[in-house]
Parts: structure tokens; C-alpha cells; sequence
């Protein structure tokens, strides 16, 4: 890997952190606005919540993580298939984790953590190139 590799590598990971916390941040918020103060239930604030986000990282990380030029269509059905599989393999690991006696919060960091690490590369190779 060449130097201006080395550094925009890890541009993009600073800048995919910080836009992944962002976006943590403002699904939790919207989350608490949503189900606390405009009383809405439980679940139409989850998934409302839940969609913004996950609209708001997917453009973010395109256009300014890894400042993609490729067909946003392409990349938008990836990125959710990827969504899909994220969710269906941690869950199963998650649900292998606990039933190994394994407490369940440290279960979940362990899997957030994964997909995070996976994701980057996912993102920065196929989704966004």
C-alpha cells in the first residue's frame, strides 16, 4: 500500500467513524423525539427512526467517506442487502453467543463491533467503489 493509500484509508476510517457515530447519535435522538415527546408507539418510532439513519449513513458515507461516483442505485441495493445480511448474521450470533452463556450486552458490542470492522471494507471495495 502506497503512502497516499495509507492516507486516504485512513481518512476514510476517521471519517466512517465519525459519520457512523453521527448517524448513532441521530437515530437514538430521533428515536427518544419520536416514541418520548410526539408519543408515537414504540415501534413506529423504532422503525422511523431506524430508516432515517440508515438513509442518512448511506448517503453520507457515499458522498463524503469514500466520495463515490458509482451508480447510486447499484450501491443503494447493495448497501441494503448488506443491511439484510448484517441483520440476520448477527442476530444468529448473538442468540449462539447468549445461548454459550455468554451475557448478552457483551454478545452485542462483540457483533457491532464485527459488522463495523466489515462493513468498512464492504463499503470502501464494493458498495461505494
Amino acid at each position: 500500500m502506497t503512502n497516499s493509500e495509507t492516507s486516504t484509508t485512513g481518512r476514510q476510517g476517521i471519517s466512517y467513524i465519525l459519520v457512523g457515530g453521527g448517524t448513532a447519535l441521530l437515530e437514538l435522538g430521533l428515536f427518544q423525539l419520536l416514541y418520548e415527546i410526539f408519543g408515537l408507539t414504540l415501534q413506529v418510532s423504532n422503525v422511523a427512526a431506524t430508516v432515517v439513519a440508515t438513509a442518512t449513513n448511506f448517503l453520507l458515507n457515499r458522498s463524503v467517506t469514500f466520495k463515490s461516483t458509482s451508480n447510486p442505485v447499484r450501491s443503494a441495493v447493495l448497501y441494503c442487502a448488506l443491511f439484510a445480511f448484517n441483520t440476520t448474521v448477527s442476530t444468529l450470533a448473538i442468540s449462539a453467543m447468549v445461548g454459550l452463556g455468554l451475557p448478552s450486552a457483551i454478545a452485542k458490542v462483540i457483533m457491532q463491533g464485527s459488522v463495523v470492522v466489515w462493513n468498512f471494507f464492504i463499503y470502501r471495495k464494493i458498495i461505494f467503489v
